[in-house]
């Protein structure tokens, strides 16, 4: 069952089977998410075991109280946007500011090693640049790229999962990719 990139029906359909308590269905939920959940977590905080342990708290409480939830017609934007509040809240009740570093928007450069061998050296340089210019986007920015570019989230999609407007994601990523621009063209410059 691949519940990764299903249709708003399927997605509603399925998540009314969960609510039902559909046992296998959410097993199927939990595996076609955990992956995705997983990467993005560690994109808002650095600890490994502390986003296992948030998905974890995500599908018991949502297993729980399953007879409570509302309706959704993508289950995927409702995890992210589910495990992106659990995570802000635990990092606000323990009292620890956390600051979220470049290393978790770093955007992976990692290629296949047939794609290794074919690819030129100014294709290698061309990635190291991208990725060094990533890396000096403010992180909300950072987020809404990956969201929207590894995510393949739309902008509506992007906003309820960041909890803010469709416009302001509009804002993030025009200013994110403009940001981008101007640093390679200032550094090809060079």
């Amino acid at each position: 069952m691949n519940l990764g990139s299903e249709t708003p029906h399927v997605d509603a359909t399925q998540w009314e089977s969960l609510k039902a308590g559909n046992a296998s269905v959410f097993e199927a939920i939990f595996k076609a998410h955990y992956g995705f959940l997983y990467i993005y977590g560690l994109r808002l905080l650095k600890d490994e075991d502390e986003i296992k342990e948030c998905i974890q708290i995500l599908f018991i409480t949502i297993w729980e109280r399953r007879e409570y939830l509302g309706t959704t017609t993508s289950i995927r934007n409702y995890l992210l946007a589910s495990l992106r509040r659990l995570i802000l809240k635990r990092i606000k009740n323990q009292g620890n500011r956390v600051e979220i570093g470049s290393e978790h928007f770093a955007i992976q450069t990692e290629l296949s090693a047939e794609a290794k061998l074919i690819l030129d050296q100014s294709d290698l340089d061309t990635l190291a640049l991208l990725q060094s210019c990533i890396e000096k986007l403010p992180e909300r920015q950072k987020e809404a790229l990956y969201l929207k570019f590894y995510g393949n989230q739309s902008f509506a999609e992007i906003a309820a999962i960041m909890n803010i407007t469709t416009r302001a994601v509009y804002k993030l990523i025009y200013k994110a990719l403009d940001g981008l621009n101007e640093e390679i063209t200032r550094l090809r410059r060079y």
